[in-house]
C-alpha cells in the first residue's frame, strides 16, 4: 500500500475543510434554470430544443421490470482496440475487433467479426497493405481491412485520429455488414453516440494541421454512418446510442454566459451538462433529504430513520428528462450549413432534418451511487409519437432490468481485446519495435482511448 494512515488522515483533513456555500434559493433556481432549455439559442442558432413538452418524469423499477418487452429481439454493436502503438520508426497503428451481439442469442452473428488496422506515418519509408478489398478468413465469418491516413492531412493528433479511424471504420462497417440479417421488428443499441463525434468534429474544424475534411477514408466512415440511419428510417427500425459517460458541456456553457449577460440566475455549480441534469433529476424527496442534510450537520434518530425510508423510496425509481434536439453540438452554424453528415458528396435518402441527433437523459441507481446516462437517437424515428414512447419505453425496461442493457454487455464482452491480447499484438510486429513510455513500463496499459 503506497498511502500510510497518516496520509489518509491529511487527505481527510483537506476534504473535510472544502466548504461548500448553499441555500435554498439554488435547489429552487435548478427548476428556473431547466425551462430556459426548452428553447435556449445562441443569438439566432438553436443550441437545444425541447422534442414535444419539457418535462421530468419517474419510473418505479420494480414495476417497469415486470413489463413485457415489445421487441422480439434487441441488437448491439461494440468493439475493441489495441489504442495506438508507437513504434520506433515513427509509425502508428490501431488495431480495432468489431462484434455484433443479439437477445436472444444467435452464434452465428456473434461469430461474424470486422478487423480494421488503420496506420499513420509521416514519412514514405513505411507503406502499409492498403486494399479497397476485404480480406476474409475464419470460413467466411471473418474479414479484415488495412486503413493508411495520408500523410498531408495530419501535423497533430496522429494518435488520436489513427484511434478514431481504426473504431469509426471497423464498428460501422460491421454494422453494415450484419445488417441485412437483423430482423426489422428489433431494436439495436449503439455502444456511444449514433454519429461518430470525434471525427465530426475535427472534419467541421477549421485547422491547418487537421486536415481530416479531405480525407477519403473519413468522408467514407461518415457515408457509412447515414448508410446506417438510412437502414433505421427506411424500416422504421429503433436505433439509440447509449452513451455511459456523456461528458459535454456545450449547454451549461452557454448557460453560464446567459446568466452573466443577463443576471437571470444565481452563479451555476456544474461543470458538465450531465452535472446540471442529474441534479434536476433528482426525486423530491431526495432533494429534501439533501436540504436537510446542509441545514443541519447534526440529525437526530427522527431525521436520519427519515433519509432511510427517502433511501428505500429513490433506490427503486429511475428519472428520466423528455427529448431534446441538438443541432448546433458541434459547429457555430446551422447543422445544415456546416456539418460533415450534409456534405454533398455525400449520399442519403431523407430530409436534413431526419438526421438530426436527439437525446433524453436518464438517472439510475446504481451501485449505491447515481449515474446519468445519454440516450441518443434520430429526429427522423422519434418525431413520431408511439415511435418516441416505444423507444423510450424500452430504455427504461433495459435500465430496470439490469445496470446496463445486457445485449450491450454480451457486444462488450465478446469484442473486447484483454490487456494480455494487447501485449500479445504488440509482440506480433517483430519488424520495429514498439516505443513504451515510463508509464506503460511502470503501470502497464492503461486503456487511456
Amino acid at each position: 500500500m503506497t498511502l500510510e494512515p497518516v496520509h489518509m488522515k491529511e487527505i481527510s483533513d483537506i476534504a473535510s475543510e472544502i466548504e461548500y456555500a448553499y441555500t435554498e434559493k439554488e435547489s429552487q433556481d435548478i427548476f428556473e434554470i431547466f425551462k430556459r432549455l426548452a428553447d435556449l439559442r445562441q443569438d439566432d442558432k438553436i443550441i437545444l430544443k425541447a422534442a414535444g413538452k419539457l418535462f421530468r418524469a419517474a419510473a418505479d423499477i420494480r414495476r417497469m421490470s415486470l413489463e413485457e418487452d415489445e421487441f422480439a429481439v434487441t441488437y448491439s454493436s461494440d468493439s475493441g482496440s489495441t489504442n495506438p502503438i508507437l513504434f520506433e520508426r515513427g509509425l502508428f497503428l490501431d488495431i480495432c475487433h468489431s462484434a455484433m451481439a443479439s437477445t436472444p442469442t444467435d452464434l452465428e452473428l456473434h461469430r461474424k467479426r470486422t478487423i480494421v488496422c488503420t496506420g499513420f506515418s509521416s514519412g514514405k519509408k513505411t507503406k502499409l497493405p492498403e486494399s479497397e478489398n476485404w480480406k476474409t478468413f475464419d470460413e467466411g465469418f471473418g474479414r479484415s481491412k488495412v486503413i493508411q491516413i495520408d500523410p498531408s492531412v495530419l501535423k497533430i493528433r496522429a494518435g488520436r485520429m489513427v484511434h478514431d479511424y481504426s473504431i469509426y471504420a471497423s464498428e460501422s462497417e460491421h454494422i453494415l455488414w450484419t445488417q441485412p440479417e437483423m430482423d426489422k421488428n428489433g431494436f439495436f443499441i449503439m455502444d456511444g453516440p449514433v454519429y461518430p463525434k470525434q471525427l465530426m468534429f475535427w472534419m467541421g474544424t477549421n485547422s491547418d494541421k487537421v486536415l481530416v475534411r479531405y480525407d477519403k477514408n473519413a468522408k467514407k466512415i461518415l457515408q457509412n454512418y447515414i448508410d446506417i440511419m438510412d437502414f433505421h428510417l427506411e424500416n422504421k427500425m429503433p436505433v439509440v446510442g447509449f452513451v455511459k459517460n456523456p461528458a459535454e458541456t456545450q449547454i451549461i456553457n452557454l448557460l453560464r454566459e446567459k446568466a452573466k449577460e443577463e443576471k437571470i440566475f444565481t452563479e451555476l455549480p456544474w461543470a458538465t451538462d450531465t452535472q446540471l441534469f442529474k441534479s434536476f433529476l433528482k426525486p423530491e424527496s431526495e432533494i429534501d433529504r439533501d436540504k436537510t442534510a446542509r441545514k443541519e450537520e447534526q440529525k437526530n434518530d427522527e431525521q436520519k430513520n427519515g433519509e432511510q425510508k427517502n433511501d428505500r423510496q429513490t433506490r427503486f425509481t429511475i428519472t428520466y428528462s423528455n427529448w431534446f434536439l441538438q443541432p448546433n453540438q458541434f459547429y457555430d452554424s446551422e447543422i445544415k450549413a456546416n456539418s460533415p453528415l450534409v456534405d454533398e458528396t455525400l449520399s442519403r435518402k431523407f430530409d436534413d432534418e431526419d438526421y438530426l441527433p436527439v437525446f433524453f437523459m436518464v438517472r439510475v441507481p446504481f451501485d449505491g451511487n447515481y449515474i446519468v446516462f445519454k440516450i441518443e437517437s434520430l429526429y427522423g424515428l422519434i418525431k413520431d409519437e408511439d415511435m418516441k414512447k416505444k423507444i423510450t419505453k424500452k430504455i427504461l425496461y433495459e435500465l430496470a432490468v439490469g445496470k446496463v442493457p445486457e445485449t450491450l454487455l454480451k457486444a462488450d464482452s465478446i469484442a473486447k481485446i484483454s490487456v494480455d491480447e494487447k501485449k500479445e499484438i504488440r509482440e506480433l510486429f517483430t519488424k520495429d519495435r514498439a516505443e513504451k513510455s515510463y508509464n506503460e513500463m511502470r503501470w502497464g496499459d492503461l486503456d487511456e482511448f
